[in-house]
């Protein structure tokens, strides 16, 4: 069930952050797929958190660094298969 509404976030703040004609090509399994990225992403991130012998100091990893990849990587991925 949280996965689901996690999906639906997803494609909600999709819609938002895209422009209307990318938004419309961006399909429920492309929001899928965001969510379980942005889920495995803030896995990870507490993991390193919790394995760490020594506090961050600078740099701590943050979910928004993750996501902004991973929108900038769907917008090339759907660009490029636009030009073709």
């Amino acid at each position: 069930i949280a996965f689901a509404g996690a999906t639906e976030l997803v494609r909600e703040v999709g819609m938002d952050w895209l422009s209307q004609d990318l938004a419309a090509r961006l399909s429920t399994r492309a929001a899928q797929g965001i969510g379980a990225g942005l889920l495995t992403a803030r896995l990870g991130i507490k993991a390193m958190e919790l394995c760490r012998p020594l506090p961050w100091i600078d740099n701590k990893p943050k979910l928004s660094d993750f996501r902004k990849e991973l929108i900038g990587q769907l917008k090339n991925t759907l660009g490029n298969k636009k030009k073709e």
